[in-house]
């Protein structure tokens, strides 16, 4: 469903098509275009009421929440990739405290527009990881619940590694924001024996 706003009317999308590259925007084709306000419903002469509240209030970042929310994803994953996998799986501390680390500096870019090349995220990472194959990728989510962060991990199948002698690392970082706006980083990365990078 698609609608348009336009300073005459409001126009609801009554055409099979949703896409809009597939759309025709002829608003006069009632076939196509229905409108919000006709002759049994006109537009008010004088401007509408907003209803929006006259002050927004924000709550501060929660703090305590999000670092709540840090170890229980932690745990989670944890577990989801040890239940994924069915075999004996470890996770390298020392490397997953590393990716921590990187993580604010992913937030820092994603918040300021920063640029951060995919040569220099694979040079922090080769530097943490000498001497092991990596494989694996920072993912981004905005919070919605736990469940769709663990499909989005899930999603990557790094945990499919096959390497009698893979090891895993995962750093998880939770930003709080004002009313409850929860930024959160994920870093999962299989590690094997071998020396090379790919994120």
């Amino acid at each position: 469903f698609c609608s348009y706003i336009w300073l005459q009317n409001t126009y609801a999308n009554i055409q099979p098509e949703g896409k809009p590259c597939q759309i025709d925007f002829d608003f006069e084709n009632r076939l196509l275009w229905k409108p919000f306000y006709s002759k049994k419903f006109p537009l008010p002469n004088s401007h509408l009421p907003s209803i929006q509240e006259p002050k927004l209030l924000y709550t501060d970042p929660n703090k305590q929440f999000s670092a709540e929310l840090e170890e229980e994803l932690l745990d989670t994953i944890k577990n989801s990739i040890r239940g994924w996998r069915r075999a004996p799986t470890s996770f390298r501390g020392d490397v997953s405290n590393r990716l921590y680390g990187i993580l604010e500096q992913l937030e820092d870019v994603r918040l300021h527009g920063k640029s951060l090349s995919v040569d220099d995220c694979i040079t922090r990472v080769d530097s943490i990881t000498k001497g092991r194959l990596v494989f694996g990728m920072p993912l981004h989510f905005p919070f919605t619940d736990v469940k769709d962060v663990v499909n989005g991990v899930e999603f990557t199948a790094i945990h499919e590694s096959k390497h009698p002698d893979v090891e895993f690392a995962l750093a998880v970082r939770v930003f709080p924001y004002a009313s409850n706006v929860l930024s959160v980083w994920i870093f999962i990365c299989a590690l094997s024996p071998g020396t090379f990078v790919m994120l």
